[in-house]
């Protein structure tokens, strides 16, 4: 039988199991769109129920922590933290998906200009994901913090990008591909959000404290 201690711990690591996964459909898509490889996108649209259920299992796990230990402090903040960090992250991985299936409508050489500048915020996203996890493992709140300050970077880029595409001649693109393009970057935007989001629950699991970081 484990210590509530040893089963808080569980649950991160469980947590931080689901983040690792959630990490590689991230990098899965990263890479597929700039190849447009459209059966990795399959494959990635068919493992979100994986992830899914990971999220379920978690939110029972630790439901049935607080109702049979009734948790204070610093060990209620934990398991409100693993709840909601778990509800980000299926939102993560549900945005993957939706930028998996924006991609396939998508021509392989379609405004190719744009398509890099999106790879760009996409790398800076999966950068973000993957130190606020960093962050969270560690209960580092000057990593978090640091997360938190590139989100302005994925919104300028893709503030510029909506602009430029939205200035382009409709006699020379098709409208289908400008939207497309432009919900991908949408997609990509609220990744780097929700990597902010967990970065500030860190903050708030180490220090009781909520923490606008963006």
């Amino acid at each position: 039988m484990r210590t509530f201690h040893s089963q808080l711990e569980y649950v991160k690591q469980e947590l931080l199991t689901m983040g690792s996964q959630v990490e590689k459909q991230i990098h899965r898509m990263r890479q597929a769109f700039a190849e447009m490889n459209y059966a990795t996108m399959d494959q990635i649209i068919e493992h979100d129920h994986l992830i899914n259920q990971l999220e379920i299992g978690m939110h029972d796990k630790v439901t049935l922590l607080i109702s049979k230990q009734q948790p204070v402090a610093t060990d209620l903040r934990k398991l409100i933290v693993a709840l909601k960090v778990s509800s980000d992250l299926e939102r993560v991985a549900d945005l993957v998906v939706d930028i998996a299936k924006q991609s396939q409508r998508m021509k392989e050489q379609g405004l190719v200009s744009f398509k890099e500048k999106l790879e760009t915020m996409f790398s800076i996203a999966e950068a973000m994901m993957h130190d606020a996890l960093k962050a969270y493992e560690a209960s580092d709140m000057l990593l978090a913090q640091k997360v938190a300050m590139q989100d302005d970077r994925v919104d300028d880029l893709y503030g510029k990008i909506i602009r430029e595409l939205f200035q382009l001649d409709n006699s020379d693109v098709e409208i289908d591909q400008v939207t497309q393009l432009a919900f991908v970057g949408r997609y990509i935007e609220r990744i780097a959000d929700y990597a902010t989001n967990l970065s500030e629950w860190v903050v708030y699991e180490v220090n009781g404290k909520h923490f606008d970081l963006n």
